[in-house]
């Protein structure tokens, strides 16, 4: 504890020194009072004091506060403290898409800074940043477009793709060369180039695919002209598309009502580049031989015969092919050596008229009735006639002009007249009532030749017909209407 004597002494000190401030303070308040520049020398001192310790602490916050807004491109994505903060960001999103795509990056945006002034509350995250960055990005990569007649077709992250499919569109009108074939051009019909580019990462594309679309993407028309019993999806089916394109292709056309001859337009796939191949080719040809005719009036009109045979020369040539994907535009004879001369032929045309007996080669029917009985299996049996049903004694007349060669009954034929058209076709009329002609008569096209009859196997009166052609049944039906 201190001693009460130290605490009086400590005590008269502190009185001492007091009363002196009091006095000090008391004579500096009165000088104030009597003495203006005393007064005004006061003032400006503490004035100056103030200023001071304004400036000092505006600096101080100035200093502490400065900041910069960041901007991508033209949008504001946040406030740093420091350039370096958004900066590094930025090379680390770089150096992340980099990584991921195994390519060289370029951003179409560039980060630009402006001055500002931010208290901590207000300055951005590092991860607000990068998130801001990455919301509105759209980056570049380096690789390599392929420019046709100066328009970019395609682009691939490496040249050598690019080069690969050029030469595989190439090469594939190439294995048809023929071994009597020198090639002395390749080249594209188009200004085919390769060119390094910034490109978007979306539009690049793989070799294989664009390979594909080179082949296939673009549209050649052609046309067809609708035949018999013809419809869109027969058409369809002809070459290998789809109807509904071509329905789409043809709206003017009503799809269930085409009409022979109309134009159906064919939109097929068609190379968005144009080989061009040029060959010096040698190759042989045969030339045709003329037919000279000579007349003779003892054979009939229908009848020739070839007295010289004609033979077909052949020549030798060297000629300069121009193909376009394979397809001949163009073809220039270089050379040309005759190896053997054509041989004309020598015909003999008769010019006598006819016989009325003579075959005309055209069947008809040969009586009146119905059809009763049609060629082909009847009852487990081959029916190798046309049956035609008729009144007994209803005429029957020869189908076409010829020689009769057999008359008579013949088993379940009944009575037959059997005709040989000499021209390898043979008639035979069964069931006969009454017979008109004898063997080896010669009758004409529409002659009466019998009566229709119910004689030999047959269950009601009729004309049972047949044509034979080299030994061989027809069906009658194909003959006659």
């Amino acid at each position: 504890m201190d001693k009460p004597e130290h605490k009086g002494l400590e005590n008269q000190v502190l009185t001492l020194i007091r009363n002196k401030v009091i006095d000090k303070t008391n004579k500096l308040k009165n000088r104030f009072k009597e003495e203006p520049k005393f007064r005004k020398a006061i003032t400006l001192t503490m004035l100056f004091v103030i200023t001071s310790l304004l400036l000092t602490t505006y600096k101080i916050n100035e200093i502490r506060t400065r900041a910069y807004v960041v901007y991508f491109g033209e949008d504001q994505i946040g406030i740093v403290r420091e350039q370096e903060e958004a900066l590094n960001i930025l090379s680390d999103i770089k150096r992340e898409l980099s990584s991921k795509y195994n390519i060289d990056i370029v951003l179409n945006k560039d980060i630009n800074f402006e001055d500002t002034h931010a208290k901590d509350e207000l300055l951005s995250s590092p991860s607000e940043i990068k998130n801001n960055i990455r919301s509105k990005i759209s980056f570049l990569v380096s690789g390599y477009a392929l420019i046709v007649d100066g328009e970019e077709l395609a682009y691939t992250k490496k040249k050598e793709d690019l080069e690969y499919v050029i030469e595989t569109i190439k090469n594939q009108y190439l294995e048809g060369i023929d071994e009597n074939s020198s090639l002395e051009e390749v080249s594209f019909v188009e200004n085919v180039r390769i060119e390094k580019r910034d490109i978007p990462l979306n539009k690049l594309s793989d070799k294989e695919e664009l390979l594909d679309h080179i082949k296939n993407g673009g549209e050649e028309i052609k046309t067809h002209i609708v035949e018999v019993g013809e419809s869109l999806w027969t058409i369809a089916k002809i070459y290998d598309v789809n109807v509904d394109d071509l329905i789409e292709a043809n709206s003017d056309k009503d799809p269930e009502r085409l009409q022979i001859g109309d134009e159906i337009k064919l939109f097929r796939p068609k190379s968005l580049l144009t080989v061009k191949t040029v060959e010096r080719i040698q190759y042989k040809e045969y030339t045709d031989y003329e037919v000279m005719v000579e007349y003779d009036d003892k054979m009939y009109k229908t009848e020739k015969k070839v007295k010289v045979k004609g033979e077909e020369g052949e020549s030798e040539y060297i000629a300069k092919i121009i193909k376009h994907n394979g397809a001949i535009v163009e073809k220039e004879i270089l050379e040309e050596k005759v190896i053997k001369e054509p041989k004309n032929e020598l015909v003999v045309q008769g010019t006598k008229e006819l016989p009325k007996t003579a075959a005309t080669g055209v069947f008809l029917m040969p009586t009146r009735g119905y059809i009763s009985s049609r060629y082909g299996m009847r009852s487990g049996r081959m029916h190798r006639g046309l049956d035609i049903a008729a009144k007994i004694g209803t005429p029957i007349k020869a189908a076409d002009g010829g020689k009769v060669t057999f008359v008579g009954r013949k088993g379940a034929y009944g009575n037959l007249v059997e005709i040989d058209h000499e021209n390898g076709y043979v008639t035979r009329y069964a069931h006969c009532n009454t017979i008109k002609v004898k063997k080896g008569d010669r009758v004409y096209k529409g002659q009466v030749i019998a009566t229709v009859g119910n004689t030999g196997r047959s269950t009601g009166a009729h004309l049972h017909f047949e044509i034979i052609k080299n030994g061989k049944y027809q069906n009658p039906s194909s003959y006659v209407k």
